[in-house]
C-alpha cells in the first residue's frame, strides 16, 4: 500500500479508501470484517457521511462504523473522514436536491451529529459534500477554521464542486491566512461526462487537472474511480437496458471507445479491465487517492494488487482518445 500527505494531518493517508456508503444494518458484522480486513492490508483511509447506507442503514452507516471504531484500538489506525451538507435523502434513495442544505447553520448540524454517530471527538477530514454557489465560500471556509480551532476537524476539504468554487476558496483561504483545503472529492474516473450522471452532480473535468498539478497541496479523492463498474459486463450499463441518465450521459461514443481500449489494454497487461481504469485514476501527474465501495474481500485484493502499477503518458494519451498508439 501506497501513502500520501495531507496537509493538516501527521500521518500519511493510504492511497485506496474504504467507501461506506452500500451497507444496511443487516450487514453490520459483514461491515465490520471486511473493515478489518482493509486495515490488515495496510488501509488506513476511510470515507463516510451522516446519510450514508443503504435501506435499512441509511443514517445509520456512521452508527455503524462508530461500534467499529470503538473496538481493539482501531480509532487509532485509521484517518477518518465525513461529509456535512448533503441534502436529505429518504431510504429509497430519494435526494431532495430542489432544498439545498448548505451553509454554517448545516454544516454545524451535521458535524455533531457525525461526531455523536462515530463516537469520536474530532474527524480528520471533513468534506462539505455538495455545493450551493449561493452560498459565499466565505462563509463555508469561516466555519471549517472554527471546527479547526474547536479541535472537531484537522483538515477539511470539498466533494462535488465545481473548479470555479474550488479556485475562489483556495484564494480566500490564502488571502485569510488559513490552512485552506486539503482533499477534493469528485466523481472523477475514465468515464467522461459532459451532463450529471449521479443525482444533479456536476461532472469532474479532465481540463482541470493542470488547476491540482499546480496546487499540490490539494489532493484528489476520487470516487467511484472504476465508473461505476462501466468498463465491467454489467446489464445497467446495456443500452437496450440502461435508464435515460446513463444513456445520456454515459453511453456515448466518447466513453464507449474508451471502453474498448480499456479493454484491449487490460488483455496486453494480464489484468482486469476494472483495474486498468483505476490506475489510470492513480497514474495522475499529482498524488490522487482513489475510493473503493469493496462488498468482497478479493474487491480489495484486486485493487490493492492493481495500485502497485502505474500508467505510462502513452497509455493514458491512447485511453483517453488523445493517440491512436500505444
Amino acid at each position: 500500500m501506497e501513502y500520501i500527505n495531507i496537509k493538516g494531518l501527521t500521518t500519511k493517508l493510504s492511497y485506496i479508501g474504504f467507501g461506506t456508503a452500500t451497507f444496511t444494518l443487516e450487514d453490520e458484522e459483514h461491515f465490520h470484517k471486511m473493515l478489518d480486513y482493509y486495515v490488515s492490508k495496510g488501509g488506513n483511509y476511510i470515507d463516510t457521511a451522516r446519510f450514508y447506507g443503504r435501506g435499512s442503514g441509511i443514517q445509520h452507516t456512521e452508527e455503524m462504523l462508530g461500534r467499529w471504531l470503538a473496538k481493539d484500538g482501531n480509532r487509532d489506525k485509521v484517518i477518518l473522514e465525513s461529509k456535512c451538507c448533503n441534502p436529505y435523502m429518504s431510504r429509497k434513495l430519494e435526494m431532495f436536491e430542489e432544498m439545498p442544505r448548505v451553509g454554517r447553520t448545516f454544516m454545524y448540524d451535521d458535524i455533531l451529529f457525525s461526531r455523536d454517530h462515530l463516537g469520536v471527538d474530532c474527524i480528520d477530514l471533513y468534506l462539505m459534500h455538495r455545493d450551493n454557489p449561493k452560498v459565499p465560500v466565505s462563509e463555508i471556509m469561516d466555519t471549517f477554521e472554527e471546527f479547526l480551532r474547536k479541535g472537531w476537524i484537522k483538515a477539511y476539504g470539498m466533494s462535488n464542486w465545481g473548479l470555479e468554487r474550488i479556485a475562489e476558496a483556495y484564494e480566500y483561504c490564502e488571502k485569510m491566512a488559513y490552512q485552506g483545503p486539503s482533499v477534493v472529492s469528485p466523481f472523477f474516473s475514465l468515464v467522461k461526462l459532459e451532463k450529471p450522471w449521479y443525482y444533479r452532480i456536476p461532472p469532474f473535468k479532465e481540463e482541470w487537472l493542470p488547476w491540482f498539478e499546480e496546487h499540490r497541496d490539494v489532493v484528489i479523492s476520487a470516487w467511484s474511480p472504476q465508473g461505476r463498474g462501466f468498463f465491467g459486463n454489467y446489464p445497467q450499463f446495456d443500452p437496450e437496458k440502461a435508464d435515460a441518465g446513463t444513456r445520456m450521459s454515459v453511453l456515448t461514443p466518447t466513453n464507449l471507445a474508451r471502453k474498448e481500449r480499456v479493454t484491449k489494454l487490460a488483455e496486453m497487461k494480464g489484468i482486469r479491465p476494472s483495474q486498468v481504469s483505476l490506475l489510470y485514476v492513480l497514474s495522475q501527474k499529482m498524488p490522487v487517492a482513489a475510493i473503493i465501495g469493496p462488498r468482497a474481500e478479493k474487491d480489495i485484493d484486486n485493487v490493492i494488487n492493481a495500485s502497485e502499477q502505474r500508467l505510462t503518458e502513452a497509455e493514458i494519451n491512447y485511453l483517453t482518445l488523445k493517440s491512436d498508439t500505444l
